[in-house]
């Protein structure tokens, strides 16, 4: 079972980052992937997430529920799919600097699709995080972890940023 763990402190206080958890419609707009949202009551959602596979897109159909919460602390979610179900762990705790927001997820694949599915979390649970992290910032001012490192950038898209930096700074 694939796992892995988020940690990053975010320029909030707790109550302000629970409510923005707890806000589904909210969340979803910092969650990679998600295409459509429908609330089918405050505490599950059904949600479309297109992620590509090569160059094909996975759409997957997700039923998301909270199963406990400990507000403004503590929050366990589970959201399933044909082949898929996604345990997630969210945890928030004040910081000097704000808010820490652990997140700990686990998705086990199932039938045909599991490897696939396995994978496909491997490979991108780690860009995920860093996009959901990047969401954050721009919406509170999170400051992004040691544990989730940037993209780095290959040597094509720097060779076209400097030569992007030369022909707006000549004009």
């Amino acid at each position: 079972m694939p796992q892995r763990e988020a940690r990053f402190t975010v320029n909030a206080q707790p109550l302000e980052l629970w409510k923005f958890i707890r806000d589904i419609e909210s969340l979803c707009t910092c969650i990679p992937g998600v295409e459509k949202l429908v609330l089918l009551d405050e505490r599950t959602a059904d949600l479309t997430v297109k992620e590509k596979v090569g160059v094909i897109p996975m759409v997957l159909t997700l039923r998301a529920s909270i199963d406990s919460e400990v507000p403004p602390r503590r929050l366990h979610a589970t959201a399933r799919a044909e082949h898929l179900t996604m345990t997630i762990e969210i945890s928030l705790e004040k910081t000097a600097n704000g808010t820490e927001l652990r997140g700990l997820f686990d998705v086990t694949g199932t039938g045909q699709l599991k490897p696939i599915v396995d994978r496909l979390f491997e490979k991108r649970a780690t860009e995920r995080a860093a996009q959901f992290a990047d969401c954050l910032q721009q919406r509170f001012g999170a400051v992004v972890p040691a544990n989730i490192p940037k993209k780095e950038k290959g040597p094509l898209r720097r060779w076209l940023e400097r030569l992007w930096r030369r022909l707006t700074s000549s004009s």
